[in-house]
């Protein structure tokens, strides 16, 4: 099994080696994919990061990096995303083949509220903050829940609690989904092929 990060707008930072370190006992094989080709812009402010990524990068062009990422696997891979990574990851996941791509968890992907019509082809977990200051969680939770292969939950953090430079960083929120991360991971590795 490969497990593939996909980044937020902060792209391949020391914060999200962290995460892969973490993960890394549960999965023989962990890559970042991330907007920046691994350049690691060093954002001062999430805000200064998404105008960039908006500027440089946009969400379609950042699907087409994450669909040449995954493209030469031929299957069993398991694709972990964080805000715009986890929308990226929704958009292109009718795309998507089950026999390529055994499960997707997406955190906080505040854009797939612009694509709430998207049927998924994969498992996908979604895992929304307790708010966003642009739309009602609880309202967009609803919608998605009935789709198949989507499970919704709200976490109790607010939007980047995955990511330590994000102002919305929750310590105990991501200990609590890093161990929940580990634990679905270790059992999606049993069940592979």
């Amino acid at each position: 099994m490969e497990l593939f990060l996909v980044s937020d707008v902060f792209g391949r930072t020391p914060a999200l080696e962290t995460i892969k370190k973490a993960l890394s006992p549960a999965v023989s094989g962990i890559k970042i994919i991330d907007p920046y080709g691994g350049v690691d812009h060093k954002f001062q402010t999430e805000a200064l990061a998404y105008a960039f990524f908006m500027d440089h990068v946009g969400l379609k062009q950042y699907q087409s990096i994450l669909t040449d990422s995954i493209k030469p696997w031929d299957f069993d891979i398991v694709l972990v995303g964080f805000s715009i990574g986890a929308s990226a990851i929704w958009a292109m996941s009718p795309l998507l083949s089950p026999d390529h791509v055994q499960k997707a968890f997406c955190f906080y992907g505040s854009q797939i509220r612009h694509l709430a019509d998207t049927q998924p082809a994969i498992n996908i977990e979604l895992f929304f903050p307790r708010q966003e200051p642009c739309f009602n969680v609880d309202d967009l939770i609803n919608r998605l829940q009935k789709k198949n292969r989507v499970t919704c939950e709200k976490a109790n953090g607010l939007h980047g609690f995955m990511n330590e430079l994000s102002p919305g960083f929750d310590p105990a929120c991501y200990a609590d989904f890093i161990h929940r991360l580990k634990t679905a991971l270790s059992r999606l590795k049993t069940q592979a092929p």
